[in-house]
């Protein structure tokens, strides 16, 4: 349970859709719980272990509480509680600070910019994290099922010439900012915040590294190295590092290297 005053932030005890909030929430400092939902899998939990990583039941009692019948979801110190990612992004985008401005532009161009950026990365999403058919060969669930990288799928669709996720990556890269560090120039935005999580939670959960994805776009690599070198958020990782190693394994695959792309441009 969360001390009062605090936010509680529930989701899935992985990166996800929920990463991003986590690190917006460490870059400005905000004091929160985490309410880790066991995740909705046909997997067996660990043995003599306090921690309850597969579905128990949970999600299909909470599910119909949520706001929106999803996750992740944030409660307010006053109790009331929001859900929908990018929702959520932009509201603690008006309220965080970096450099003296916040993360969320007042400017409604700026605005429709950042927008505009979070909508494409969401675009991406339902490519690598939705189901196929045959469901095993789902980018996100082959390795959260131990059953490895897709990689012949991955190949397809990021082929330098007709690759359509490829393409969604390049239309971000031209986007961006030319003179950065940031993907609309000096100022750290949730764009910014939310590129660093998606690429670090795709370049480990659906794909084998970030390499595919960055190599040969050095505005979207400049961008997520910069919001990694955020002392808050280095601070936030490093605190959690070693914790994160009781993460359960399943087949070849151990949840803790979920993180490694966000140890990695956190340089811890």
């Amino acid at each position: 349970m969360a001390q009062e005053g605090k936010y509680i932030f529930t989701y899935w005890n992985i990166p996800g859709r929920g990463e991003s909030v986590r690190a917006l929430m460490a870059i400005g400092g905000l004091d929160f719980d985490e309410n880790f939902i066991p995740l909705p899998l046909p997997l067996p939990n660990p043995e003599g272990s306090d921690l309850v990583p597969f579905d128990d039941g949970t999600w299909a009692e909470k599910k119909a509480t949520t706001p929106w019948g999803s996750l992740p979801t944030l409660t307010l110190p006053d109790g009331r509680t929001f859900g929908q990612q990018r929702a959520i992004l932009r509201y603690l985008g008006k309220h965080i600070q970096h450099n003296g401005k916040p993360l969320y532009p007042e400017n409604p161009e700026d605005a429709l910019l950042v927008d505009g950026f979070m909508d494409m990365l969401e675009d991406i999403w339902p490519v690598l994290a939705d189901t196929q058919d045959p469901i095993e060969e789902a980018p996100l669930l082959s390795t959260m099922l131990g059953m490895g990288v897709q990689e012949k799928f991955l190949a397809a669709q990021m082929d330098k010439t007709a690759g359509p996720l490829a393409m969604k990556f390049d239309h971000i890269e031209r986007a961006a900012s030319d003179t950065g560090p940031y993907v609309l120039g000096d100022r750290l935005t949730v764009a910014d915040v939310f590129l660093f999580a998606a690429i670090s939670w795709w370049g480990a959960g659906m794909f084998a590294s970030m390499e595919p994805i960055i190599a040969e776009r050095p505005k979207i690599k400049r961008s997520i190295e910069s919001v990694g070198a955020i002392d808050n958020l280095r601070q936030y990782y490093a605190k959690l590092k070693d914790d994160r190693q009781k993460l359960p394994t399943v087949g070849d695959m151990h949840y803790a290297e979920y993180y490694k792309n966000f140890h990695l441009l956190c340089q811890i």
